[in-house]
This record gives structure tokens, sequence and C-alpha cells, in this order.
């Protein structure tokens, strides 16, 4: 079933529930008022009826114009007594029936004298309906007025169709104004349900959702489902262009290490100058490989270990550590300066790895005998070596995957150190620089979080 579909049954349930509780409600209303004016019209008809019994009783001569027996026979109701036996003594214009509590009232049995009791009761005489008063007199004697209750009954039950007419109606528009509403509020879901399809099936990216601009949670669903496929886009492109820029970067080492084997397996016996140049060509050759496929590696996992916590943690502190790590593996003098406040809060494995790049980079750029000039200052990290320099042209490329400067193409390396840096610095909210010192020779790369 249908999300539009269970909010139609939704809503038309609840509209039906509220219809049909209001007019049970107004139908009870409607009765209650109809049978409480039957009702004060039979007490008032009782008292004027007791009221001209007892002046009769008292003085034959009633005021004038009163006709008892005319006032007793009157069309609009019937009237009946009993006497203190209980034995019908006048009825009309049609006999009420009796029943034992009538009996009781009538007879004063249990009831203390001068003390009346009365009730009201519906009964069916010769198929038709009566609302009946009976009183009864404290000595004896019971006097029944009942009216007819055709018309109020034909009332309710006009108020009673009517009701289960407009109250069906309103159902079903309501069901209707319903099914239009929730057409219109799924519409952007079901348009979601068909992109989802669609990009299962297809594997198109790029087919986003129109967003409606109302701001709604479904507004904020299409956008969270745009968001998401332009992460997988952008992602796919990062993985294709990946896989490109390294089967490039692949066949070069590989083609020259196939070339040098299929060279050896030619000719057997080589003299010793050739063997060596080969062999040595054999092994920078793999070094070089190595390293790609060492800092292939790093980019690729380098999503998973986004998965890291932020911690604070000190740039300073950071920089010094690599820059003793690499002190000891190079023999070479680092100099680190720390200015200002560097705490941040950062991914230690991967600034350390974006520290250890900056500096690794420097060495290998540096001649033997130049230092390295590390300057934290406050969120900054600055590398300096003094190298040869970078020219503008290639500055704006130093951080692209697998670019090397023409100057060092020569070097090992596999121009993926600079990129891995670029990608961990901007997992920060940073951004990474390259810049020309202002005296002397080298270049100053780095980062600012």
């Amino acid at each position: 079933m249908s999300l539009r579909t269970r909010l139609t049954i939704v809503v038309a349930a609840l509209i039906a529930i509220i219809v049909v509780l209001t007019s049970v409600f107004i139908l009870k209303t409607a009765r209650n008022e109809l049978r409480g004016g039957v009702d004060s019209f039979l007490n008032q008809r009782t008292t004027r009826v007791e009221l001209a019994i007892r002046v009769k009783a008292v003085d034959e001569r009633l005021p004038k114009g009163f006709d008892f027996e005319e006032f007793l026979t009157r069309p609009d109701t019937v009237t009946q007594f009993l006497d203190s036996k209980g034995t019908i003594v006048f009825s009309w214009p049609l006999e009420l029936p009796v029943d034992e509590t009538d009996l009781s009232l009538a007879t004063g049995k249990g009831l203390r004298k001068n003390i009346t009791r009365q009730r009201f009761r519906d009964v069916k005489v010769e198929e038709a309906h009566y609302r009946v008063l009976s009183k009864g007199f404290g000595n004896g004697g019971l006097l029944q007025i009942g009216r007819d209750l055709s018309e109020v009954d034909s009332a309710l039950e006009g108020m009673k169709q009517r009701v289960l007419i407009f109250g069906g109606v309103g159902i079903l528009i309501a069901a209707l104004v319903a099914w239009i509403a929730s057409s219109r509020f799924t519409r952007p879901v079901l348009r979601l349900t068909k992109a989802a399809e669609h990009v299962s099936q297809t594997q198109d990216l790029t087919a986003f959702i129109e967003v409606g601009g109302g701001g709604g949670e479904i507004d904020r669903l299409a956008e969270s489902f745009n968001i998401m496929l332009q992460a997988l886009a952008t992602s796919r492109e990062q993985q294709h262009r990946l896989i490109e820029d390294a089967s490039h970067e692949l066949r070069t080492p590989l083609t020259s290490l196939r070339t040098n084997i299929e060279v050896l397996l030619r000719s057997p016996e080589l003299e010793a100058t050739e063997l060596s140049t080969i062999v040595n060509d054999l092994k920078q050759e793999t070094e070089e490989l190595g390293f790609l496929v060492t800092e292939l590696v790093e980019l690729a996992t380098a999503v998973s270990q986004e998965k890291e916590a932020f911690v604070e943690g000190n740039l300073g502190e950071i920089v010094e550590l690599v820059a003793q790590r690499f002190e000891r593996r190079s023999g070479r003098g680092i100099t680190v300066v720390v200015r200002g406040e560097s705490t941040r809060d950062i991914r230690l494995s991967r600034i350390d790895r974006a520290v250890s790049n900056l500096v690794e980079n420097a060495i290998k750029f540096s001649p033997d005998e130049t230092p390295i000039d590390i300057l934290v200052d406050g969120g900054q990290v600055s590398v300096r070596d003094y190298g040869a320099g970078v020219n503008e042209t290639d500055k704006k490329r130093m951080f692209d995957r697998f670019f090397r400067a023409a100057t060092a193409r020569s070097m090992p390396g596999s121009g993926l150190g600079l990129s891995i840096v670029d990608e961990v610095i901007r997992a920060h909210g940073g951004k990474v620089f390259v810049e020309s010192p202002d005296e002397g020779q080298g270049t100053i790369v780095g980062f600012e979080i």
C-alpha cells in the first residue's frame, strides 16, 4: 500500500470518526430538546388539570369561561383517570395502557399520605408512539396525560436521514481532498523514490531532484538526497581520476622494468658494465614503483581514515616530533620555531602525515648541506627548503596528483605527497600554499588551519 493511500485512509477515517461523533451528539441533543419540550408540555397540562380538579371539588363555581369537560378532552393530548382501586374511570380519545407501576401509583400502595408520585414513559397505542406522564395523588387515584410523538419521531428521522446524507457526502469530500492533498505532499517522495530507482538501475549520479523551496521536511530530504548524490558523484570522479592518473604513472616504470628484463633475457652474456647499468636501472625503477604504490595506498585509504575523531592538539608539538624523527632518519638539521597559540581541533594522525610529507619533500629538494626551517605561527605551518625553487607556473599545480616539475622528474617520487597534504588540510577546513622566500633560494610550502 502506497504512502498516499495510507495518508488518505488515515485522514478519511479521522474525518469519519469526527462526523459520526458530531452526528450522534447532534441527534441526541435534538432528541433531548424535542422530548424535553414534550415533557414540559405534559407537566404543564397535568398541573392545570390537577388544579381544575381541585377547584371543581371545592367549589362548583369555576372561573368564567372555564369548561372542565372541554379542557379534559382537548385533541392535542390523551387524558385518562384511574380511581383509587386502579380502575379506569375516564379515557379520551383512547385508552392508555396501564402497568403495575401505574396501579401502584393509583392505589397509593407503599406511598405515604398526601405525597404524590409521577413518572414518564413511552407507550405504543394502535401503532402510535405516545409519551405519557402518570401522576398519582396521595389520597388515591391517578392522572395520565399522553401526547403523540409522531411529529417528534418524524422530525428526528428526517434529521437522521439528513445527517447520514450530509455526513456521508462530507466523508467522501474529505477523502477526495485528502487524496489530492496527499498526492501533492507525497509528490517529492515519489520523485525521490523514482530518482533512487533510476540511480540504482542506471548508476547515473546526476539525477538530482528539484527542490520546491518551501523549506519543509520533504524539501530538506530532497536537498539531503541531492547532496548525497553530489558527494557520490564527486567520489566516483575522484576514483576515476585516481585510477586514470595511477594507470598513467604506473605505465612508465612498468614499461622500463619489462624492457630491461627483456634485454636481460635476450642477452644473458652482457658485459659487467652493461649488466650493472641495467641492474641499477631495475633497482631504481623498483624503488620508484614502491614509492608510487605506497602513496597510492595512502591516498586511497585517506577516506577511511577520515573517521578518526577530531581532538584538541598542539601543532607545534606535532611539528617538533616530526622534525626529530626526520633528523634521526636523514641526519639533516631541522629547525623549528613556534609562535602564538597553535592549539587546534585536528585529527592527529592525519596532521602528522601532512607535516611528514612536507618535511620529506623539503629534504628531497634541498642540497645535503642546507638546513630545513619550519615555522609554526598559530594555525599556520610553513616548511622551507633551500633548493632551486619553483617557477610561478608550477606553483599552481604543486598540489595536483602526480604532478612533478620538469626539474624534479629525475628524482624519486610519485607526485602524490603534496596532493595528500591538500586532501588532509581541506578535510580540516584549511588551505595549502606555496611561496617563494623574500630572500635567498628555496621554496616555502605549508598549510593553515
